[in-house]
């Protein structure tokens, strides 16, 4: 009779053993709301990866809110923590007014991840991770360097418009990051911001209401000697497009940058031969890293080969110009960008 009752206690642990390996976790996703264009994109990215890591018996279940307003999303963040998440994923459209909400989360000992856009000065959550927004910015920097390399050495000056997405650390990050790189080389003096820079939103016809604006009010000789527009996002460079595409008072514009790495942004600038455009990786299905690491931390397991803790996790970026836009229509980073239906 022991030896039954210890059979059986034994089959009681194994099974028990058994079925904590077997079940996953749940985790909660906090996006901003859109339908269409990056945001969109990723939003579906992350719904696609969640679904995959269901179906593959990585987690249990998962629970997506979206709001493109902090309210919405500290809604959002409510409901999901009643909801039980074993960890959440948070892609913050307003870090600080997100800050006391996320607070509460890292109180109630559930693993954050933060996702793209930084709540400053904040600590307590498992892990941060984004695009490597500041190397995109240096990248940009040397890639003027290089571009106006001539006209730095002659002496001319260099005249831009800047056309940011937000007042995020994102936009932040890649401004500071190419004025780095600019200020501190010899010719720091010679490039000239004509204005402060236009904040878009992200928004391709608010880019295009600007560049419109600026096209009519600007002095002729200033509009005629400008060299060069800097963006943080290729549908930016969409809407800018629309306005310039054919504009023959710009005579001396030569270079746009950009970051994205879109296709439809790309196709326009294979029948564009002036101005060129440079462009940085940055995609909608990096938010998929963004899902690995929140299951990493909720199961305790490490992430890149790293053991998770408070760190930020930067996804590397490639420059995408005319000399190397051919090889990355054909890269991995193309496919997966575009691996879920339009």
């Amino acid at each position: 009779m022991k030896k039954i009752t210890a059979l059986f206690l034994s089959l009681m642990l194994i099974l028990g053993a058994m079925s904590a390996m077997a079940a996953g976790v749940k985790i909660g996703i906090i996006t901003p709301d859109a339908d269409h264009g990056f945001t969109g994109e990723s939003v579906a990215h992350a719904r696609a990866e969640a679904e995959a890591m269901k179906a593959a018996g990585i987690i249990d279940d998962y629970m997506m809110a979206v709001g493109n307003e902090a309210a919405k999303q500290i809604q959002g963040l409510d409901e999901v923590m009643a909801w039980g998440p074993d960890a959440i994923v948070l892609w913050p459209m307003e870090g600080d007014q997100l800050r006391n909400a996320a607070q509460g989360v890292i109180d109630e000992k559930v693993p954050l991840v933060i996702y793209d856009r930084l709540i400053e000065n904040f600590d307590g959550m498992a892990a941060e991770i984004m695009g490597d927004n500041e190397s995109i910015g240096n990248m940009m920097g040397e890639y003027l360097l290089n571009f106006f390399a001539d006209d730095l050495k002659a002496g001319k000056e260099i005249t831009y418009l800047l056309f940011i997405g937000d007042s995020s650390t994102v936009s932040k990050q890649r401004t500071q990051g190419m004025l780095d790189i600019l200020d501190a080389s010899e010719y720091k003096d010679q490039f000239t911001l004509l204005q402060d820079g236009f904040q878009t939103d992200w928004s391709n016809a608010k880019s295009k209401d600007f560049m419109e604006n600026w096209l009519t009010t600007a002095d002729d000789k200033v509009v005629a000697e400008l060299d060069l527009i800097v963006t943080h996002d290729d549908e930016i460079v969409d809407g800018i497009m629309t306005v310039i595409r054919d504009d023959e008072a710009l005579k001396d514009l030569r270079l746009i940058t950009s970051v994205g790495g879109r296709r439809e942004t790309l196709a326009t600038f294979d029948v564009v031969t002036k101005p060129e455009l440079v462009t940085y990786f940055f995609s909608p299905s990096m938010v998929r890293e963004a899902i690995r690491l929140g299951v990493a931390a909720a199961k305790g397991e490490q992430y890149a080969n790293e053991d998770i803790k408070g760190q930020l996790f930067l996804i590397p970026t490639i420059e995408i110009d005319k000399s190397t836009v051919e090889d990355y229509r054909v890269s991995q980073d193309y496919v997966d960008r575009y691996s879920i239906a339009d």
